[in-house]
């Protein structure tokens, strides 16, 4: 028997940890093939294990793959890890089939962590967040508080969210904001 799921519309604040996460490297992968070509080709030449399907999540923290588009894919390593895979996709894929950009300085991610993430984060956009919906070890693009975030549920009770550095004093703000009504209303 499974425990119950905490309430989506309110949750102990001191129940949630939220941290900025340093990452090490990433890189945004483009494919004009079909993305079960793509796949291949890059474990072939790249060595690279890709997801295959919408939400998939290849390897764990550091080093990953996530699953953006059909012909998209999002890699987090290590800077070692990325300027190789950055020379092998330029090697390997001369016509650029598959195309490597550097995009570490594109997002901030943050932790949001403990019993009381999940329905902070529900509080923030329409996405369930329940695990039928949205499994341990999955992945999404979707809004949170206005913006365009990325979110991984790491596990149970631990949230990886990505946004664009230019937006991540307000997501934060956000989180903080919400976290500190959620006191004052318990």
């Amino acid at each position: 028997m499974s425990a119950a799921a905490p309430e989506l519309d309110s949750f102990d604040a001191a129940c949630v940890r939220i941290r900025d996460l340093e990452t090490d490297a990433h890189l945004l992968l483009v494919s004009v093939l079909e993305t079960d070509d793509a796949v291949e080709a890059v474990r072939n030449i790249m060595g690279i294990a890709l997801p295959a399907h919408a939400g998939e999540v290849s390897g764990n923290a550091p080093g990953c793959a996530f699953w953006l588009s059909p012909r998209s894919w999002l890699l987090r390593m290590s800077d070692t890890g990325a300027e190789a895979a950055l020379d092998a996709a330029r090697t390997g894929f001369p016509d650029h089939s598959i195309h490597a950009t550097p995009y570490s300085d594109a997002l901030h991610w943050l932790e949001i962590s403990g019993p009381g993430a999940g329905a902070l984060l529900a509080r923030g956009g329409f996405l369930t967040l329940a695990p039928d919906g949205f499994p341990v070890g999955h992945f999404k693009r979707t809004l949170l508080a206005d913006i365009p975030v990325l979110i991984w549920r790491r596990d149970e009770e631990t949230w990886e969210v990505a946004c664009e550095r230019s937006r991540a004093r307000y997501f934060r703000g956000w989180l903080e904001s919400s976290i500190a009504i959620a006191a004052v209303s318990l």
